[in-house]
């Protein structure tokens, strides 16, 4: 027993001693990963105009933070292939756009092959995300960003069984600018300007809705969502409201303002929905929190002098977003009391109240963009807890019986006495003609003749239902992961676990064959520690074998078929923060189920991570998953990410 110890502490002590002196070689190794990106050249954009497109936005106001940049720039045209030894390839693409504030990446062809990776970094060269098959969209088309900084890079793994199958091709690279210029920068501990948009831009007077204002509006909240819109002239953020109708059938009706594309040219289809945008309690998360999307719509209705826009977006809602149909009440009366819960500058979710009585607006506004509004359209709002800010746009009016009666067009937007102005439903309702100017087509489909309508939980429509758990090969639950589902014919949907690593994905067509899979946004050093690097140690030298064919997988941190010496330089580099991640993702998921060929061998007919479910006959299906953490081998990973 004794000598066993001893040789443990020796093997312990040689791979110190062996990674001490490897230091001098990952030094080198790690200037030339930065070598080989300084080699590549930069994908040349046209060049942006400041003076040019401030004057475009004084000529025609709105909410765009980012104006278009045309490109033609993929795989085949642009960027650096690489072959690695296992007969993977490597392309790697820089773009830049000098004095921007962030990039926004607009893809026309996007299909990333089971098993590849597309990494995308920050100007500073810190990672932003990491995508895989998941991603994918029906269309084919898909948006990446906000990338900090004035230049993005790209790195796309595709593993040789799947050369040549991955589809990547920009179309157009958005610029963020300020549109003030330097008047509304921030500026970060480092002295560089920073973006204000996204998470934590909002001034400290917007409230989050999990604060104890947003107690009484629990479930209107899970009807609100971010819109990242996308116009043919650039980029802009809004807000948007699912809205119950008399059939209360679930139909994806989503309300939001007529400006966030008026005098643009929207590009609905690239327009992406971001749901459970917030913070869990009320401070503001040192972590930005996961979100669930969906990707497209298409135009019903709007009108200008309301300032309303109906949507329908272009999948339906799964039910494990948890979404909540908004009601609504089209009468005259302003309300007694109002709340509106909205995205400020693309921020997580907050809420603005007041506790007083609203006014019709008894005037004519005139707007920033030339667009006078009638008298009495209008609701005003003295908003007593709470403010609003760019983004906040289109986020419905709640009256005291949280209804939806309007939605934000605008106002006094800042922290001292803000003032919103609202589009009232009730003039929005049946004010036009055509139905493509007004709500009662769309929200009272029955002809009912209602005047209010409550909301709803999001019902369950016919098909069936793949439900789950999520979890570690020890039990551990694992929040945030995302599963998704791809059917046969064209279905994509996308889900998160919950805190209890459960997910359910409802309302599929039954009889088709579907793929799923998971994935997870990750630190590389979660679970990560020296005695994971001592496990492994162990079982190269035959002292101690893995004892699951799971370990054996988180121990292949360099994503090469087999254990060696070579994934504990991989370990000990990102442990003592000489390098970012692994060759491998950080995660990869499993059946529960599943059989392998060759427990002592696991990596033999190991899938890429996506797998196949037959024509699904049952309503109710069951597919358990576990997730490997790479690197983790004792099993002390935190799930709850």
């Amino acid at each position: 027993m004794q000598c066993k110890v001893l040789a443990v502490w020796f093997s312990a002590l040689a791979l110190m001693m062996t990674t001490t002196a490897l230091s001098a070689q990952e030094r080198l190794n790690n200037a030339s990963m930065s070598a080989r990106w300084a080699t590549i050249s930069t994908e040349k954009l046209p060049r942006f105009s400041l003076n040019k497109t401030l004057k475009e936005d004084r000529l025609k106001p709105g909410n765009r933070f980012a104006a278009p940049l045309s490109v033609d720039l993929g795989l085949e045209n642009a960027g650096t292939w690489e072959s690695t030894p296992d007969g993977a390839r490597v392309w790697r693409m820089k773009v830049q756009s000098k004095t921007a504030l962030g990039l926004m990446l607009l893809f026309d062809e996007f299909f990333i092959p089971p098993g590849a990776l597309l990494h995308v970094y920050h100007a500073d060269g810190q990672l932003m995300q990491t995508y895989n098959g998941l991603d994918n969209q029906a269309n084919g088309k898909f948006l990446v960003g906000l990338v900090r900084g004035e230049s993005a890079q790209l790195e796309y793994i595709e593993p040789a069984e799947f050369k040549g199958q991955g589809r990547l091709h920009l179309f157009r690279v958005d610029h963020a600018y300020h549109q003030n210029n330097l008047e509304a920068a921030n500026f970060d501990v480092s002295g560089k300007l920073s973006v204000e948009l996204g998470f934590g831009a909002s001034a400290p007077c917007n409230v989050n809705v999990n604060c104890e204002e947003g107690t009484d509006y629990a479930t209107e909240k899970r009807g609100v969502c971010r819109i990242v819109v996308i116009v043919k002239e650039g980029t802009g953020v809004c807000t948007g409201n699912l809205m119950n109708n008399t059939k209360q059938d679930g139909r994806p009706l989503l309300l939001t303002a007529f400006h966030c594309q008026d005098g643009y040219t929207p590009l609905y289809d690239l327009w992406r929905f971001d749901f459970n945008y917030e913070s869990k309690t009320c401070d503001n998360p040192s972590k930005e929190p996961q979100w669930q999307t969906l990707m497209g719509a298409k135009l019903l209705a709007g009108r200008q002098m309301s300032d309303f826009l109906l949507l329908e977006l272009s999948n339906s809602i799964p039910q494990s977003f948890k979404a909540y149909f908004l009601g609504w009440d089209r009468q005259r009366e302003a309300p007694t009391s109002a709340a509106f819960i909205h995205h400020p500058q693309g921020d997580i979710k907050k809420i603005s109240i007041d506790k007083g009585p609203l006014i019709v607006n008894p005037t004519a506004i005139q707007w920033n963009n030339d667009v006078n509004t009638p008298a009495n359209f209008h609701l005003r709002m003295d908003i007593d807890k709470g403010a609003f800010k760019v983004g906040s746009s289109g986020s419905g009016l709640l009256n005291e019986k949280k209804r939806v009666v309007g939605q934000l067009h605008g106002g006094k937007d800042t922290c001292d006495q803000p003032i919103g102005y609202f589009g009232r439903l009730f003039i929005s309702w049946d004010g036009a003609d055509q139905a493509n100017a007004r709500l009662k087509d769309w929200l009272d489909p029955s002809n009912l003749g209602a005047d209010t309508l409550d909301g709803i939980e999001n019902p369950v429509k016919g098909g069936g239902t793949i439900s789950g758990t999520v979890k570690t090969e020890k039990g551990i639950a694992i929040a945030n992961a995302r599963v998704q589902v791809l059917g046969s014919s064209g279905v994509t949907i996308t889900t998160l676990t919950d805190d209890l690593g459960n997910f359910s994905i409802d309302n599929i067509p039954l009889g088709e064959a579907y793929e799923i899979g998971a994935g997870k946004a990750d630190e590389y050093d979660n679970g990560l520690s020296t005695l994971d690097m001592i496990r492994i140690q162990k079982h190269i030298l035959n002292l101690e074998p893995l004892s699951t064919p799971y370990q054996m997988i988180a121990a292949d941190v360099n994503n090469s078929g087999s254990i060696s010496t070579l994934d504990l330089i991989q370990m000990r580099k990102v442990i003592l923060n000489l390098d970012s991640k692994f060759s491998s993702p950080t995660w990869l998921f499993v059946p529960a189920a599943k059989n392998f060929v060759d427990d002592k061998d696991p990596f033999k007919g190991l899938a890429s991570g996506i797998y196949t479910i037959p024509a699904l006959v049952n309503k109710n299906t069951t597919f358990d998953i576990i997730g490997i953490k790479f690197g983790d081998i004792n099993g002390n990973v935190d799930g709850t990410y």
